[in-house]
């Protein structure tokens, strides 16, 4: 499972970007935009062809599941501890970050997916060094996808350390012109993975 994290910041022909990904094969678009309020989400989405709405996961949003179908909510840790876990219901999917291997076993078992981070140097934040690139512990029945630092020349380490996949977020977007190809390349290298 890849997921594409979107960039920070504004991304020149993002929407189009985004959909070629999609296109290409990324299982989700983590749409994280920190210095966006509702009105930008709303935006986007609503110019997003909605055959695709169902593979977005929005970042500290809840509302937006009233107005488009999305895939799922994703909760930064400060969210994760202000919402009533019973809200996460009306979504198929909720995810949340962690930095911590031992928070697998603590956070409630409404998110099924976890972002671990930063497993490889991160590409995005220079100076945010790795920290679990390593064999997991259980994962007490939830997935946990690798996040940070993330590429086609690493990737293949994590499915031997019982990762279920990665988010990528610095390695598709330090050149977006490239960020189909790039995917595309760490895709191939994530398969390629099955057949050993």
């Amino acid at each position: 499972m890849l997921w594409i994290v979107t960039s920070p910041e504004r991304i020149h022909e993002e929407a189009k970007i985004v959909t070629d990904l999609l296109q290409a094969g990324a299982s989700h678009i983590l749409l994280r935009k920190p210095s966006w309020q509702t009105a930008d989400y709303l935006a986007f989405l609503d110019n997003t062809d909605p055959e695709w709405l169902p593979r977005f996961i929005v970042r500290d949003q809840p509302a937006i599941n009233s107005r488009f179908p999305v895939g799922g909510l994703h909760l930064s840790a400060n969210a994760r501890c202000s919402i009533d876990n019973r809200d996460l219901q009306h979504f198929p999917l909720c995810s949340t970050g962690i930095h911590d291997t031992a928070a697998i076993a603590t956070i409630p078992p409404q998110f099924s997916v976890l972002l671990l981070s930063p497993v490889f140097n991160s590409i995005s934040k220079a100076g945010y060094q790795g920290r679990f690139a390593q064999p997991l512990p259980g994962k007490q029945g939830k997935q946990v996808l690798a996040l940070g630092g993330v590429n086609a020349s690493n990737i293949h380490r994590l499915k031997a350390w019982h990762f279920d996949g990665a988010a990528l977020l610095g390695a598709i977007w330090q050149q977006p012109d490239k960020a189909v190809t790039t995917y595309q390349r760490i895709q191939q290298r994530w398969n390629s993975n099955d057949q050993s």
